[in-house]
């Protein structure tokens, strides 16, 4: 399924609506059924997750039946580990490859922590020490290798070519050659860390070793290159994840100036592909499994994966590759990989592929240089020159980006102050009230002036029953007449939405609050679940969540507070409102439901203070029909004083 970010949030914010609520609820009671496994053999041993995971790996490393390479003996594989200041890296000459990637606790360019690793359970054994970082690899390594054969996507070949390898440490500057299957052309691979930064940089030298002109790709015989794959970290076994989970993967290009993502583990086919397939033929010979997107003008910028916190980057910094190849099979973790057609080498020529790369959190201070003389906005002499000016698209935050970034910026500020992100929302709650202040008064006045229009509204209700047309007029006549629009109250919160949505994003994907705790909450980031019952028919466990019960509870005094109308439909609105936004933050990040809370309470006692000590425009609410009565009364009377008639009577 293809989405922009605008439209990714708009789901996950709209879906509110009661269509979509419903829809949800039917998929949740009535799940599509599972595939039917094959029955187990009752002395088949019970596999762990982590054994289940080394078994996988196990597999996908086993070299394949069309390869020509000879057995490598484990004493020959080389491993170099690498660390900076961000990173932790090991690598294999076994493919030449990174095997894993993970991501310390480190310092800020501002100085302050970055503490990613909070839980001990993070702790890992590195060259032989202990450290506090998180796998971002998924336990499967980035290739950087090329590929020919779309069917040995997403492994090369080459991961299980034992490349020559070298280290220099000074440089941090990692080497691997190794000559081609074919033997045709020499492969040289280099990586180069930085101290200080989170980029890299990545080149790769492909030289004609051979007496004859020779062909490595072209528009007939393409190569693919692959670098990241789907990114982690993955808590969960793949079993337990739900919609949610599923969506927080994903993997992007931007080609000829567009920038396009993809959901891991789905097909790149969106609605509007399927819907175009229905009205045109198709090749019944194509290959849906893969598909092919070449560039016409800008060709591509950059490629990568990301997860719910991070991002994997590469940039082509020389040498634009001509499109890109996506993986559409099912349960698919490739990545998105550069496909080059345009390789044709005389004796002794090569080709020369600068590539940088960023590996970090989705957030634009994550790119920032450390050392200003590796920014190619400050310097032309960098080994990043050439880096995309559109890298920040890549965050994937959609067009309320400024508005979330400074939600970002004042949660930590706030952090600085009162340490604990918890009680940060809780302020942050406080001052956007705040800051909102005067619409939100306008708001709670206009509810309290149609609260005490409330009984004309019903007797008006009552008398035209029957007659819709005229009770919308003496409905309009009565607000016109007390200066009220029932409108001005939904103002504020239309003003707002931007903001919510934005709000949504901060709460939601911001790193700072993974792992936060708060009170009972053990974590910011995810469902305050306190307890998690037995599986149950139909619908398996269900884990009980004290928030989004607080946050209905406050919904309903508020609805209660501000809702005066007596039409029973909107009536029914209001009682299944709760139900909806129950379903809707039960699976909600503890973060974004406690601000919900919060702005639920701020409403109510707002709401309270307005009732009772605000100021009427009126003292007396006055109604059409008696107005009438009252000027036709005294037209009477005056009709009475002047005629001597009715007045001897």
């Amino acid at each position: 399924m293809q989405d922009d970010t605008t439209n990714r949030q708009g789901r996950l914010f709209l879906a509110l609506f009661i269509s979509l609520a419903i829809w949800m609820g039917i998929n949740y009671l009535f799940p599509p059924p599972k595939p039917t496994q094959p029955a187990k053999k009752t002395d088949q041993k019970v596999v762990t997750p982590e054994e289940k995971t080394k078994q996988e790996k196990t597999k996908e490393e086993t070299p394949l039946k069309t390869s020509i390479l000879n057995p490598i003996k484990s004493e020959d594989i080389k491993t170099i580990t690498l660390h900076t200041d961000s990173f932790l890296v090991k690598f294999s000459s076994l493919g030449g490859r990174i095997t894993e990637f993970y991501i310390r606790n480190h310092k800020e360019p501002d100085g302050t922590d970055f503490v990613i690793a909070k839980d001990p359970k993070f702790e890992v054994e590195f060259d032989g020490k202990k450290e506090l970082a998180v796998e971002l690899s998924r336990f499967k390594g980035f290739d950087f290798n090329l590929i020919e054969d779309k069917d040995a996507i997403p492994f090369s070949p080459y991961n299980q070519v034992n490349f020559t390898s070298s280290y220099d440490d000074a440089t941090k500057t990692v080497t691997f050659s190794a000559p081609s299957i074919d033997g045709t052309y020499l492969i040289q691979k280099v990586y180069r860390f930085f101290p200080q930064e989170n980029y890299f940089t990545f080149n790769l030298y492909l030289k004609n070793t051979s007496k004859e002109t020779i062909t490595i790709a072209s528009s007939t015989k393409e190569r693919y290159l692959r670098s990241f794959g789907s990114l982690g970290p993955i808590l969960k076994n793949k079993e337990d994840f739900n919609d949610r989970d599923v969506a927080h993967y994903f993997r992007y290009y931007y080609l000829d100036g567009s920038f396009k993502d993809h959901i891991d583990s789905t097909s790149a086919k969106g609605f509007w592909d399927n819907v175009g397939s229905w009205f045109s033929s198709t090749d019944p010979n194509k290959d849906e499994r893969f598909e092919t997107k070449n560039g016409s003008n800008d060709l591509v910028d950059f490629v990568g994966t990301g997860s719910r916190y991070f991002i994997g980057v590469l940039d082509p910094l020389n040498d634009k590759p001509r499109g890109i190849l996506l993986d559409n099979r099912k349960g698919n973790e490739t990545g998105v990989l550069l496909t080059y057609d345009n390789w044709k080498l005389a004796p002794g020529e090569e080709v020369k592929l600068n590539f940088a790369a960023y590996v970090g959190v989705r957030e634009l201070d994550g790119t920032a240089f450390r050392n200003t003389n590796l920014d190619p906005k400050v310097s032309k002499d960098t080994p990043f020159a050439g880096l995309s000016e559109s890298l920040d698209k890549s965050f994937n935050q959609g067009i309320t980006t400024p508005l979330r970034n400074g939600i970002v910026w004042i949660l930590k500020k706030i952090y600085l102050v009162i340490p604990n992100y918890g009680w940060a929302i809780v302020i942050f709650a406080i001052l956007f009230k705040l800051a909102f202040y005067p619409l939100n008064k306008k708001q709670a006045e206009s509810m309290k002036k149609m609260q005490e229009l409330s009984p004309q509204i019903k007797a008006i209700n009552e008398k035209y029953a029957d007659d819709p047309k005229t009770k919308q007029e003496k409905t309009i006549e009565l607000y016109r007449t007390n200066g009220t629009n029932p409108m001005s109250g939904c103002l504020p919160m239309l003003v707002q939405i931007p903001i919510f949505i934005a709000l949504y994003t901060a709460f939601s994907d911001t790193v700072d609050l993974w792992h936060s705790p708060f009170l009972w909450i053990k974590d910011l980031s995810e469902p305050d679940t306190v307890f998690t019952t037995p599986k149950l028919a139909l619908i398996g466990a269900i884990g009980i969540n004290v928030l989004p019960l607080i946050m209905v509870t406050t919904q309903v005094i508020q609805s209660k507070m501000t809702t005066v109308s007596t039409d029973p439909n909107q009536k029914m609105m209001m009682y299944m409102m709760p139900f909806i936004m129950l379903y809707f933050f039960w699976s909600m990040p503890a973060g974004v439901t406690m601000y919900w809370t919060m702005q639920n309470i701020l409403s109510i006692a707002q709401q309270a203070y307005t009732n009772r000590f605000g100021k009427s425009e009126s003292k007396t609410v006055t109604s059409p029909a008696a107005n009438q009565s009252k000027t036709s009364g005294n037209a009477n009377q005056k009709g009475f004083r002047n005629n001597p008639k009715k007045k001897k009577k």
